[in-house]
Order: structure tokens, then sequence, then C-alpha cells
């Protein structure tokens, strides 16, 4: 019990603590090259009912800041049942094009025909509800100046997140992304934001219908390919966030039900390659089995409690833990302060987590969802670069 209780205490400090702070400090300093020629870039948009922010889409990227030749919009309407192709189909032009799917297929059927009609050898996948600055294409495809870059992912920030845990949100994504900018100059990146990146057109595998996490799965693809996946901070973009903790819960049970996924089809890093295992482990697979660690973490203290005074102290610490986290389950105003919605956030995050685990294992999640209703008062009003 000794045994079990300090490795998942040291797992779980590593991960959360002394993981993000090295990565930090040793990939301090490191400069990418960039370069003064722009490429052509295929932007593709999978959509499943998006008539109330589709047209949005189509105005940001009309106001992007890269040449109109270069540049083309291809959006895959995935069964839509709001208007979404027709509304798409009156908006296009020579540089805006719709493929229309006809029945829902799933969004990794529709990545996968909408790379089959792109005609340019850089592919920017996006949401349709992710607004990008005007220069964000621009600061992406920099880095695709070095042959080592295989795929680019930028800032995608969340705007008009649910009150009930937006601050936890908040501050997940900037933890998140200091650890994505040191991993980008140490190595690279363990996964892309859906939301926007760019990724060489070769090194796009064709994904199996069911895939859940489409994005990592590409991003795997490019360093099992030898490429680096870097992070460009100045690729700014908005988001709407989740508007509610329950499409919040659904939305981490699908994250790693897909994880045990591609953990199944064998999707990690190639043997040889240490420091991608090291960040992989690091920064992925020890977060998604955190639920299972925090279990053996209590359950391991409970059976320690007449062994020593520290375990009592360890043990009554995790109970306080959890006494707040369920408060702010059940209280509306204590979800309001800073530090209810941060245990809130975190709170539900690791229960999803164990049952999209648990969902994982018995292939019980499906590969289509439907997304919540979107905020969308400012997600057509992009951060300006």
């Amino acid at each position: 019990m000794e045994f079990i209780f300090w490795i998942a205490f040291a797992l779980l400090v590593y991960t959360y603590a002394i993981y993000p702070a090295v990565a930090v400090i040793i990939g301090a300093g490191r400069v990418e090259q960039a370069s003064d020629e722009l490429p052509a870039v295929s932007v593709l948009v999978p959509a499943h009912n998006e008539a109330g922010v589709i047209a949005a889409k189509v105005e940001n990227f009309r106001s992007l800041d890269y040449p109109s030749d270069l540049i083309e919009l291809v959006i895959a309407d995935d069964g839509s049942t709001d208007g979404t192709a027709d509304l798409v189909r009156s908006l296009e032009d020579e540089r805006v094009h719709l493929v229309d799917l006809g029945t829902r297929a799933g969004k990794a059927s529709a990545m996968n025909r909408l790379v089959g009609s792109a005609k340019h050898p850089l592919i920017l996948f996006s949401d349709a509800n992710v607004m990008f600055a005007s220069s964000a294409v621009r600061r992406l495809v920099d880095h695709l100046a070095m042959d080592a870059v295989g795929a680019v992912t930028g800032e995608v920030r969340l705007v008009d997140s649910g009150q009930e845990f937006g601050a936890g949100e908040q501050l997940y994504y900037w933890f998140e992304r200091r650890i994505q900018g040191a991993e980008s100059r140490l190595a690279s990146v363990m996964g892309v934001d859906g939301g926007m990146y760019i990724v060489r057109r070769e090194l796009i595998p064709s994904l199996p219908a069911n895939t859940i996490l489409d994005d990592f799965a590409v991003s795997m693809h490019v360093m099992r390919s030898r490429r680096r996946v870097v992070y460009e901070s100045a690729a700014k973009a908005t988001e709407s966030g989740t508007p509610s903790a329950r499409q919040e819960f659904s939305r981490r049970v699908r994250i790693a039900a897909g994880a045990v996924q591609l953990l199944k089809r064998g999707m990690v890093p190639r043997w040889n390659q240490p420091v991608l295992w090291l960040q992989f482990l690091s920064h992925k697979l020890l977060r998604w089995g955190s639920p299972l660690l925090f279990a053996a973490l209590l359950l391991s203290n409970a059976a320690l409690l007449n062994d020593a005074p520290v375990y009592q102290v360890l043990f009554i610490a995790q109970l306080l833990v959890g006494v707040v986290m369920l408060a702010a389950w059940k209280l509306a105003p204590l979800r309001q302060t800073a530090v209810g919605a941060v245990m809130f956030y975190f709170g539900i995050s690791q229960v999803a987590m164990g049952l999209g685990l648990m969902r994982g294992m018995l292939d019980r999640q499906t590969a289509t969802w439907e997304r919540g209703e979107r905020a969308l008062s400012r997600t057509s009003d992009p951060v300006r670069q």
C-alpha cells in the first residue's frame, strides 16, 4: 500500500507540476526561423448544423491578410439539418467551396473528403466557430519554411465560457499554452488545437470513420513521420467556450474515450523517439490516467491511516479537497468564485475522464456527436494582430 500510495503521489505531482516546470526551463530561449515566402493554403472546415456561425466564418476567411490567389476555403457539410449547406451555397465564390456529404458521416469522414477536395499543398483545419485574427495564417506558415516542421498549431482563445466554470477553464488553457510553448521549443507539441492547425498535405493520414480524436491522430502521425509539431502563440483566434457544465463534461468524456481508442491503435511515438516518448508519457498518458492515479492515492491512503500521522494528514487533505469540489457542484454561488470555479472544473474533468476511460475500453463512445448551443456574441470579433 505504501508503494502504491507514493508512486501515485509522485506521478501526479510530476505530471501536474514538475514536468511543466522542467519543460519551460529546458525549452527556454529557442527561436524558430521564419520565411517571407507565402505558400498556397487550403482552409478546411467540417461542419454539422453550423447555420448560426457559418456566414461569420466565411466573412472571417475573406478578411484574412493573405493573398487571395494563394488561399481557399472548403466547407464540408456533414448531414446538417439546419440549412448549413444552403447558406454556404449562397456564399460560394471562386475561393469558397462546398462539399456536401449528404448523410451524416462524422468528422473524420468529412476531413478525409475535404483533404481530397483541397487543391493546395498546405492544409489548415479549423472549426466553424473559430475566428482567425487577420495575420493568423501568415504566422502559421512561417514555421513551415523549415523541412523539419510538419504541422503548426496556434493560440485559440476561449470567449463566453460558461459562468459555472469559466475561471477554471481559462486557467486550464493558460496552463496548457505554457506547456505547449515549452514543448515546441524543446522538440514537438504533444497534440494540436483542433480549432486551428496547419499541416503538410502529404503527412495527413486517412482517418478511420470512427476516429474520435482526429486532431491528435493527425499530429501523432506527423510526429511518427519524424516531423515536428510546433506552437505559434502569435497565430491567434477566438472560439466560443462551452456554455454549460453538462456539455463540458460530455466533451471530457469524449476526449478520454478517444485517448483509449488511439492507444488501442498504437498511435504513440516510435520506439526510437525517446524525447517524444518522455513528452507523451509526461503530458498525455499520465494526464489521461490521472483519475486512476487519484483513485489509487485515496484508497491506498485509507488503508494506511493507522501506519503514521502523515497518512492521516494527507487523507484529511484529500477529503477536504473532495468536500470543496462537491460543494462547488451543489452551490452555484461558490462556482462564481475563482477558487470554486477552478475546483469545480478540475473535479468534473477527473470524473468525466474516468468515465471516458471506461467507455473507451468498452468501445462505447460514438465518433459522431452533437455540439451544444454556442455563445455567439463575440466569436465574430477575433483578436486583432
